[in-house]
């Protein structure tokens, strides 16, 4: 008798797990991380650093132009993308290369490798309150101990967006981190459009001392703000 009711507990339990993970019927989202060689994206880069030390205030503006070079297999045994980053002045013509990094696109997820550091920016499918530990494969210690514990959030889905003149049919909103304390604000946000991949990035990591009402621009003594959105998108 115990073992037929277990068994009829097993069953009901395989069935309701079975249900929930073909569910999902829709658009998996796939086309949001672009992984054709070729491809690239231009950002206008706006960036404030706050030098503790100095005590100086730096406040630049640029662009940055990302893009698929080559195919290859990572360490991992996996199929990975390598992307060259360039960098020019605002108003410049020509581009210097400044680093590179690459990408992984998988079934499940889509990560990003970057100076040794393995975020798993993009989860499949993108459904609107998904959570997911996107920095846990990062060693959050010393300069990059802002990194932990970041739970990243799908706030929106296959939305439209305008931005910097541009139109998008379909674009996910990703929240990777919103934490604010007397001393210390960390913010940040991605965007990313079907058949572009991202369109806009914001960082803040900000720290002080000054435990004022004032905006955390004008009290900020340590960090730096980040944003940058998409101006230009094709393949080579």
């Amino acid at each position: 008798m115990k073992y037929s009711k277990l068994l009829f507990i097993l069953t009901i339990f395989i069935a309701v797990s079975c249900k929930k993970d073909s569910e999902f019927t829709g658009n998996f989202g796939y086309d949001y991380i672009v992984d054709q060689v070729g491809a690239y994206t231009v950002y206008h880069v706006d960036s404030i650093i706050y030098n503790d030390f100095t005590g100086e205030v730096t406040d630049t503006s640029f662009e940055l132009k990302e893009v698929i070079v080559e195919e290859f297999i990572d360490n991992l045994g996996r199929n990975a993308q390598r992307l060259e980053r360039y960098r020019r002045a605002i108003g410049d013509t020509e581009w210097e290369v400044f680093r590179s990094f690459y990408i992984v696109k998988g079934e499940r997820n889509a990560e990003r490798i970057e100076e040794n550091l393995r975020y798993i920016n993009f989860v499949f499918p993108a459904k609107v309150n998904s959570t997911w530990a996107g920095n846990r494969f990062i060693n959050a210690v010393e300069n990059n101990k802002f990194l932990a514990n970041w739970e990243y959030e799908f706030t929106s889905v296959d939305v439209p967006l305008s931005q910097n003149g541009i139109d998008y049919s379909n674009t996910a909103t990703i929240i990777l981190r919103d934490n604010e304390t007397a001393i210390e604000k960390i913010y940040a946000k991605e965007i990313y459009a079907k058949g572009v991949g991202m369109i806009y990035k914001e960082w803040w990591h900000l720290e002080t001392q000054n435990i004022s009402d004032k905006p955390w621009e004008d009290k900020a003594e340590a960090g730096f703000i980040l944003k940058m959105y998409a101006i230009e998108n094709g393949v080579e």
